[in-house]
């Protein structure tokens, strides 16, 4: 059994077995599941993942398990939906927006600057996204199914030095990987930056950067309140970071009550996620902020960054209908453009 690490009381978990109408060892088959991961256990990243399985584990009266891989043990990020769509593994999380061409839709919910307002907001955006008919068929020919995604606080940036306005911004070395977020960037005048994130401590420390782009709470977990001093208050939207898959075939031929037994675990672990989030948030700011001698920055100018800023869903709709898929592009940026709203005003 894992060991119990949530935040959530004990009580909830018993009220939950005794709500069952007959034994757990009598409800479920013994069932014992391999899963790739490609954070440690320790990483924040994991944290709710290792309270799903607990859940399961739980709920199951113990009669399922897992064996988990840990630090990519079984395959890289970009290696593990490849895995799990194989059988080499029964489950994985990585984050798909690693591989644009492979998932250019499924992919998209980590990819999105400033289109999420909460972490909640999040999760519920990327279950409608992955819910959609052509995106299903994109994870059916990779014979990998959805089960949850994890998400993270609102992004921000930690910076080296404070950045207040408009004009702070421009030719600030950001870290920003991949395709979109060095164009959300770049719209602003700052420089975005290529750099792994186990370099942003060094990038900082060695003035290689000026900024790391995350969320408070993972900038402060990461040490880099060490080497940047500065946390700048400006909302960039919340991310869905990981994605829990498992292999559709064998999903598909579990028994149904195990099937709810995963899809429900998921919705419970993700409802504690979500509370958690909002406490580490909150205490960050107040306390641990403080505490590590770190400024909280109020940036002034947002009125003129939402002016100025590009329509994320809009830039990545164009470039999928380019690519030969207008119809799944316009459905997908009408659910991005409607939590969009909550946070751009």
């Amino acid at each position: 059994m894992l060991k119990f690490t949530g935040y959530v009381a004990a009580a909830i978990v018993s009220a939950l077995c005794l709500a069952s109408p007959v034994r757990a060892d009598e409800a479920y088959p013994r069932l014992n599941f391999t899963y790739a991961h490609m954070v440690a256990a320790n990483n924040a990243l994991a944290k709710f993942d290792v309270r799903w399985m607990e859940i399961v584990e739980q709920r199951s009266g113990g009669r399922i398990k897992f064996k988990v891989f840990w630090s990519g043990a079984m395959g890289g990020p970009t290696e593990i939906p490849d895995l799990v769509g194989a059988g080499s593994v029964d489950f994985g999380s990585t984050a798909l927006g690693y591989l644009p061409s492979q998932f250019p839709l499924s992919g998209v919910v980590g990819n999105m600057q400033r289109t999420f307002a909460t972490p909640t907001d999040a999760r519920k955006a990327s279950m409608e996204i992955f819910s959609l008919p052509p995106v299903q068929a994109e994870l059916t020919k990779a014979n990998i199914v959805i089960l949850n995604t994890t998400t993270a606080n609102p992004y921000n940036l930690t910076c080296t030095k404070p950045i207040k306005t408009m004009e702070d911004l421009k030719g600030k070395r950001i870290r920003a990987n991949g395709k979109y977020p060095p164009i959300f960037f770049n719209t602003f005048g700052a420089s975005p930056q290529t750099i792994a994130f186990a370099e942003m401590y060094e990038g900082l420390e060695k003035g290689l950067i000026d900024c790391a782009w995350m969320s408070h709470d993972f900038a402060i977990s990461s040490k880099l309140n060490e080497v940047a001093k500065f946390a700048i208050d400006l909302n960039l939207g919340a991310v869905p970071a990981t994605q829990l898959l498992v292999n559709r075939k064998k999903f598909d031929g579990l028994p149904k009550k195990v099937q709810e037994l995963l899809v429900s675990a998921a919705e419970q672990s993700s409802v504690d996620e979500a509370k958690y989030l909002a406490e580490v948030m909150t205490n960050t700011i107040k306390m641990d902020m403080p505490a590590k001698g770190m400024t909280y920055v109020h940036f002034e100018d947002e009125k003129k960054f939402v002016a100025a800023e590009p329509n994320m869903p809009k830039i990545w709709e164009k470039d999928i209908a380019a690519q030969g898929q207008p119809e799944a592009a316009k459905a997908i940026a009408d659910i991005l453009q409607k939590y969009r709203a909550k946070l751009v005003n």
